[in-house]
């Protein structure tokens, strides 16, 4: 996953092989192929990752309506976003939108998010979760340029 990152940051995903991933990565071609069956694959578990990261945090905060746990969530979620500012700029935006696209789709299907029927429960969730994958989609392809307390402050007028 790292060495698909790191391929990203020059050349379009479409165009990076799994020569290219197993090259970088270091390791021999049968070690992509036992874990991954291709580079899709490999789009998939670092989106899977992020979604994880971002639910895991979240679903607590949606089921108790604290906004001091919700900014504190904001604030980390950002803030690893920060942090990897200098990759993440390197990182062709074609490329970087294939990721968040991702995350998206895989929003809209996932069904451990819907908790009941009712319709709060049914879409509060995907909307929330959705709202702050499109928000910073929307940030990095900017350029990150707003701090992390305006995308939190912003965030938080949503909610409230």
């Amino acid at each position: 996953m790292i060495a698909l990152m790191d391929l990203m940051t020059g050349k379009l995903y479409m165009d990076i092989s799994v020569t290219d991933i197993v090259t970088r990565a270091g390791v021999a071609i049968a070690s992509f192929y036992r874990n991954f069956n291709s580079i899709d694959d490999v789009i998939n578990a670092i989106s899977d990752e992020i979604l994880e990261e971002l639910i895991e945090d979240l679903s607590p905060i949606l089921l108790h309506h604290d906004e001091r746990r919700c900014r504190k969530f904001l604030f980390n979620h950002f803030y690893r976003i920060e942090s990897r500012h200098e990759q993440i700029k390197k990182i062709r935006f074609e490329n970087m939108s294939i990721i968040f696209n991702k995350n998206e789709d895989k929003i809209q299907k996932n069904e451990a998010l819907v908790k009941s029927d009712t319709i709060n429960d049914k879409y509060i969730a995907v909307g929330i979760i959705g709202l702050i994958n499109s928000i910073t989609k929307k940030w990095v392809d900017t350029g990150m340029k707003e701090t992390l307390e305006e995308m939190i402050n912003f965030l938080m007028s949503f909610f409230n």
